[in-house]
Order: structure tokens, then sequence, then C-alpha cells
């Protein structure tokens, strides 16, 4: 089995559905199929005996035709990130030992190496962080649609659901939801823009039930906010905390609404998940375990067994992540080894003093970052938006919420955060300015 399948079952049962919609149109099951297996005669001069195909294109509707028509043609799709360039794509698909790749609309082909994927296998997926060349996995269908009962139960997904993504389907959080959405035979709408008032106009106007965003996207959209959204009764979030204080923010705008916060990863899919109630009384949890998925913490790392991983994952495993559990079970995360660090014997937690910028008012949105300094070593960095706050008044506050030597003591007063092709904060980039600062010894008094 294989998302085609899904579709082709689909569009057999309900033809006239809404599947994907756009600003632009709306796109019913049925004629998603027949776009899916147009695209997959565009393949024909391949022989894809199982192989992957690399697919380079700008917006998720194309994406996903080609996927399903990759799929359809007898090919492992792997969706690229968007800014990836089309020399780019070429050295990666040479790197990562992938045969074939359409990018944006040319065909590419190299002579094949080792034996095909098993036929198990239905999809390749990116991992989606924001430094060095993304890992390639691969997933079998049940790898997903093993867990999607108990996902879509969780997060209200029906039949009737009208969901809504922004960005691109190579970001796995975004692909798993339109997949959740596909099993169900529900409907969603895909937004290629980052104005988050567009995104309000598209709540609106396709009556959206379910959104998905993640953190930094959904504090664009409060900040564009102004009415209530009553059609919406479930929000999803993932890949970073979610402040309650922005979960209380969600709450005024969208009042029929649940929200839920999850940790997940490409390689392993959900792990643990909260809902807004739980999220006021464990503000820096990330929940409990997921049905059927096991998590440990051993010498402050966490560990991870479930079946719902990506190919050649042994469980227990671990994602480098760091965390430990609080006393009523929910798990706290402290952030990936590299967001841990040492400051003069002080072990300090990136993600810790991120929480506690961001619990100030007047703070938009932050990222804390490590820095290297020549001479005394390891320090950290702040990257904030402020909105009504000063620089030196959210230091003063500070004060009163983390040790001394816990303040960074870099800064950089931002317009806006800098996003990757996959729609996470471009933390590569940031650290670059971070670093250019203490370079420069422009260290704030």
């Amino acid at each position: 089995m294989d998302y085609l399948g899904l579709l082709e079952q689909w569009a057999a049962v309900q033809p006239e559905r809404p599947f994907l919609i756009t600003a632009k149109a709306s796109y019913t099951y049925q004629e998603i199929l027949e776009r899916a297996k147009d695209y997959a005669r565009t393949l024909a001069a391949f022989q894809p005996e199982h192989r992957p195909l690399l697919i380079l294109r700008k917006t998720a509707l194309e994406q996903l035709i080609c996927f399903l028509g990759a799929e359809k043609a007898g090919c492992v799709p792997v969706l690229a990130h968007p800014d990836l360039k089309p020399a780019a794509a070429r050295e990666f698909m040479v790197r990562r030992n992938i045969p074939y790749g359409d990018l944006l609309g040319e065909k590419v082909q190299f002579a094949p190496q080792g034996d095909p994927q098993p036929e198990p296998v239905c999809m390749g997926v990116l991992s989606s962080g924001s430094t060095g060349l993304p890992k390639l996995m691969f997933r079998r269908y049940a790898s997903w649609a093993g867990f999607f009962t108990e996902q879509n139960k969780k997060f209200q997904v029906t039949g009737n659901t009208v969901g809504f993504t922004e960005g691109s389907m190579s970001f796995t959080g975004n692909l798993s939801v339109w997949a959740s959405l596909l099993y169900a035979g529900a409907s969603l709408v895909l937004s290629d823009t980052l104005y988050s008032r567009t995104w309000l106009r598209e709540i609106g106007q396709f009556q959206v039930t379910l959104l998905y965003l993640v953190p930094v996207k959904l504090k664009l959209l409060l900040r564009a906010a102004q009415g209530q959204y009553p059609s919406v009764t479930a929000i999803m979030a993932g890949s970073q905390l979610l402040a309650p204080e922005t979960a209380d923010q969600l709450k005024t705008h969208f009042p029929h609404s649940q929200i839920y916060l999850y940790y997940g990863a490409s390689e392993l899919n959900y792990i643990t998940w909260l809902t807004y109630e739980e999220l006021q009384q464990h503000p820096l949890s990330v929940g409990r375990p997921c049905p059927g998925v096991k998590v440990s913490v051993l010498d402050g790392k966490i560990y991870v067994d479930t079946p719902y991983h990506v190919e050649g994952v042994t469980c227990p495993f671990t994602l480098e992540d760091r965390g430990y559990f609080d006393a009523d079970g929910y798990l706290t995360f402290l952030g990936r080894d590299g967001r841990v660090i040492n400051k003069g014997g002080l072990t300090l937690s990136c993600t810790h003093v991120e929480q506690a910028i961001l619990s100030v008012a007047g703070v938009a949105d932050a990222v804390v970052l490590p820095v290297e300094e020549a001479a005394r070593g390891e320090d950290l960095g702040a990257c904030v938006i402020l909105q009504g706050i000063t620089l030196g008044q959210l230091r003063k506050k500070l004060k009163d919420l983390l040790l001394p030597g816990e303040i960074p003591g870099y800064w950089l007063e931002l317009d806006a955060l800098p996003l990757t092709g996959a729609g996470k904060v471009d933390s590569r980039k940031l650290s670059q300015k971070l670093q250019a600062l203490v370079q420069n010894s422009r260290k704030s008094l």
C-alpha cells in the first residue's frame, strides 16, 4: 500500500470531494488523481525499479501531485526543499545516491548504484534541520499509517476536516498532516505565502477546522490577528516549544480550538504530546509519550522506542536531545546537544533561557544560540523581536528570571527571524550573525 493507493480508493468513493485547496483553485480527489497519472506518464523514460526520484518544485500543490505521480510510476518519491538550487540538487543526488531527478521540470538521471529499495518502502524524507546537508531517510507506508488512527483521534481529524498548512511538503510535519488527512478522506488548504494576513483570510474563507503551523509561524499569525475564527477546532504545533502566553493569545482568537503541542522527529514520527490545559500546568514540557511509544532518559539524554521510525533505525534511539521527566510524568525538553553549553563551569540550556526571554511581555519572538569566544570559551547569544519594550528593559527584567551567568552576553534585535525552505527558524544564519557580532567585539553593555 502507498499514498497513491489511498488516493485511488477515495477517488472511487468520493470523486467530487475537495481534496487540495489553494488561493486560486480547489481540486477534487478525482482531479488530483488524474493529474498524478499525467505526471507519471512524464517519467516513462526512467526505469524506476523502485528507486528514489528527487522532486524539486516550488509549491506544495506541485510537490504533492509529483509525489503521488512518482508512486504511480514506480519510483520512491523524495521531496527536495524548495530553496535548493538545481546545481546543488544534482550534487545532493550524487552524494545521497539518488539516480533520478525532476528538477523544476528538467529530468536528470545518474547510473543507479546498489539495490533498489525494498517494496514496502514508499517514500523518502529529508531531515528538516537548519544546519548541514539534509539526511535522506526512507519510510514504509505503515511507519506513518500505522499511527494515523491514534493521530487523527487526538487531533480531531475526520472526513469533514478542513486542514491548513503553510509551506513546503518537504517539511515532514506538513507531509505527515497531509497524509493523515488523505487517510481520513478530508480536505487540505495549501498556503504558499508568508503573509500572515493572507493565512487569516484563507482560514475564514475556507472555514478551516484544523490549523497546523510551527510556533514561529503561529506568532506571525497572532501579530496580524484581530477578530475571532470560530471554525477552527484544533491547532497543532510542533518542532519548537510553545510558550503558555502564546497559547493564551491563540485561545483569544480561536476560542473553539483545542491546542496541541507535540515533540517529534523526521526519524521517529510523534514522540510526546500535550494539550492547552496540560501546557498551562507544565509550561516547559512537551508532554507525555504518545500511545505505543516508550520514552526514557539516561544520563540526561532522551531515548525513544517506537514502531513508527524510518528504515535503518535501531531503538531505543536518541536524537541527542536532552531533558527529564517531572514528577507527573511529563517530559521537559532542554534542547539538543550543542544547545547546552558550559559557561565558566555553569551548564546552560539555550532552550531554558529562550523560554525565559519569551515570557517577558513585549517580546514577540526570540532564539538563543551558543556562541564561541576565543578568549573565554562558550557564551549565549540572543536574537529577539521586540514590540513595546527596549533591549535594556528586557535585560533588566531577565535579572528576576535568570541567574546572572544565564543572561546572554550577545544580543541582536531583528525585525523578523529568517526561515529555512522547510519553514523552520534558520539557526545557521542566526549563528553566523551572532558569531560575526562576537568577532567584531560588539558585546552589549
